[in-house]
């Protein structure tokens, strides 16, 4: 039989008070609380030995050693109450960490979101400091997209985060309808993407994005709530780089990414793993994992390619969705800004299909493709160079024009070759919007080499040849082995 909810708070308290001792004062801390409370203790002694087995938290998720623990805590009303100078008036929602509540800020005359974090936060000052300085980060971040951070307040010995009041519904309301239509999704997710890139760009990143945390408002737009306990990544001193609680973890078992349920290192591309979630959600309706039992996690945990049970339309969101839902963080997007250049590709109709990172024998031969197409191009320059003389008073001004059209193209054929190496995720999207020009600054190229090769034959043959040759490789390059190589690697 599991305990009961109220337990698992005692449970969660004890547990973060006895990870940051060692092991003498873990057994004298647990030795003093098991006369009072040995249930509780002997869950703890489970969960730090799970700790310490796999040497991070969650290496054995939580809900493996207890399903109980996915369970809500209760929560005390708060409804009518007068919190410090709050008035709540009615619950409007419940959060990864909390209820929350409209609530009237007596100082300033205004309604927010107020919501209570749970105890241990008010007990332990590392927690309490470092959920500070991320309030604080989080209340720095302004864009139409994110719900605005206030205040973080301590009031009679509790802490509680005051934000923007969202009037509205959560796209978890708009499921209930069903999957959205194509030109409502690509738009939602879009404005998602937007908002995402503006937190990620501060460093901050989110760690429970799910559909009850994002809003649609009045006006039609969404927004994301919740960032107040966002964690902040990258440039911390050193000083303040170890307030972040070991084994503490948020989010929610079904949208976490595998690195969370694992107790690891979180940092931008856990909120493109949950966003990948939610948008196949609002495409097809269903969770693409099958929810957050036990056993669907385990997949998730064990599969760099989780399976899907149905293929989404269009095809390019589909791919974008199935980068963002790698169990791999190195195979997702980076960051909010690549996936909201691949969504706006897609949107805008620049990026009908985005690249999946390829196998490595068929990316190395459309790799391989685009160097032997910039050095052939550069063989053809110099060739041209050399034989200037031959074109009299033209010579000049002729390799001007193919020394620039050849240098547009062998840049930006250069250019996909390095995004493929370095940012694999942003290929799709790049290609769709230079191929055109590559094609264009080609075909001129290839079709000037064709008309000096003509020009040169019974005079030069041996060049007429060489010149004849090297258009019709450009040529076969452009219309076979450019769509061959990139329909192997890139589809």
């Amino acid at each position: 039989m599991n305990p009961p909810n109220t337990d698992w708070q005692r449970i969660g308290a004890l547990f973060d008070e006895a990870l940051a001792l060692d092991a003498a004062g873990r057994e004298r801390l647990l030795a003093r609380e098991e006369a009072a409370q040995p249930r509780v203790v002997a869950q703890v002694r489970t969960l730090l030995r799970a700790h310490d087995t796999s040497g991070g938290f969650l290496e054995e998720p939580a809900w493996a050693v207890d399903p109980e623990l996915l369970r809500e805590p209760a929560e005390v009303a708060l409804s009518g109450r007068r919190i410090g100078s709050y008035v709540v008036r009615e619950e409007v929602g419940r959060g990864g960490m909390g209820v929350v509540y409209a609530a009237e800020d007596a100082r300033l005359g205004r309604t927010v979101a107020l919501k209570m974090l749970p105890p241990a936060y008010s007990r332990d000052p590392v927690a309490r400091e470092r959920l500070s300085r991320e309030a604080r980060a989080a209340a720095a971040l302004s864009h139409p997209g994110i719900a605005t951070v206030y205040a973080l307040e301590e009031i009679d010995g509790d802490l509680f985060i005051a934000s923007e009041l969202v009037r509205g519904s959560t796209l978890r309301a708009a499921l209930a309808a069903g999957p959205m239509d194509r030109v409502r999704l690509i738009d939602a997710l879009v404005q998602i993407a937007e908002a995402l890139d503006a937190a990620h760009r501060q460093g901050i990143v989110h760690r429970d994005l799910k559909p009850e945390n994002v809003l649609r408002g009045q006006d039609g737009r969404l927004k994301i709530v919740d960032f107040g306990i966002a964690r902040i990544v990258g440039g911390l001193p050193a000083a303040q780089a170890g307030l972040t609680l070991a084994g503490t973890h948020l989010g929610t078992p079904g949208y976490m990414a595998p690195e969370q349920l694992r107790g690891q290192p979180a940092d931008a591309r856990v909120d493109i793993f949950a966003f990948g979630v939610m948008a196949y959600e609002l495409a097809t309706g269903s969770h693409p994992f099958g929810g957050s039992d036990p056993a669907a996690l385990l997949e998730r945990l064990v599969s760099d390619d989780p399976p899907l049970s149905r293929p989404i339309d269009p095809a390019g969101l589909d791919a974008i969705i199935r980068i963002c839902l790698k169990g791999s963080p190195a195979g997702r997007f980076a960051s909010g800004q690549e996936l909201l250049l691949a969504l706006r590709a897609l949107q805008t109709g620049t990026g009908a299909v985005v690249a999946l990172p390829a196998g490595p024998r068929t990316a190395w031969w459309w790799k391989f493709h685009q160097v032997a197409v910039a050095v052939l191009t550069a063989t053809v320059v110099t060739l041209i160079w050399i034989r200037r003389p031959w074109l009299g008073h033209y010579g000049s001004p002729v390799f001007l024009v193919v020394l620039v059209l050849g240098t547009i193209s062998t840049t930006l054929r250069l250019h996909m070759w390095f995004v493929s190496q370095v940012q694999p995720a942003l290929l799709g999207a790049l290609r769709a919007r230079v191929l055109r020009w590559v094609v264009v600054f080609e075909s001129l190229l290839l079709t000037i080499i064709m008309g000096i090769g003509v020009l040169f034959s019974g005079s030069h043959d041996g060049t007429a040849a060489q010149l004849v040759i090297i258009a019709l490789l450009l040529l076969l390059s452009l219309l076979v082995i450019e769509p061959a190589t990139t329909r192997a690697s890139l589809s």
